[in-house]
């Protein structure tokens, strides 16, 4: 038996002056999933990506969450409803640590959690089979590859 779809898209619409970037793009993510976007520059990726996260509104179509409708106005809406991107040009800033730039964005005074943040950072990191500890590692030395 299939899962239920845990974010669904319908009839996705995004137009920019000149351009029309998503028309009538359908999507569904369930449980367990990784779904990886790939086409030609121009074909809509990262403005899907940007619709559901809240950066773009669509200007069409319907946006489910756990069978919930959902619009998010901002990334910080759809990050505290479970949604995070990673983006294909990973922007670190070299002096942080891995986890500083794990929790860049995440909400109002995050860095004052430092504990908090490293344990999360570690049960994330390991979840990926990449046993590091990011506490004190610059972004520059660290790599995604295992």
């Amino acid at each position: 038996m299939l899962s239920e779809n845990i974010l669904k898209m319908e009839g996705i619409c995004k137009a920019f002056p000149g351009v029309r970037a998503l028309h009538n793009v359908d999507f569904a993510l369930r449980k367990g999933e990784i779904h990886a976007l790939m086409g030609e520059n121009g074909a809509g990726k990262s403005t899907l990506i940007k619709v559901i996260t809240g950066v773009y509104g669509k200007d069409a179509g319907r946006i489910a969450l756990n069978g919930r409708p959902v619009h998010f106005k901002s990334p910080q809406e759809a990050q505290n409803s479970g949604i995070g991107t990673v983006y294909q040009e990973i922007a670190l800033c070299p002096n942080l640590t891995v986890t500083e730039n794990m929790f860049i964005g995440r909400g109002k005074n995050v860095f004052l959690k430092w504990k908090q943040m490293n344990a999360k950072a570690t049960e994330l990191l390991d979840s990926l089979f990449r046993r590091v500890r990011p506490k004190n590692l610059p972004a520059v030395r660290w790599r995604f590859s295992r």
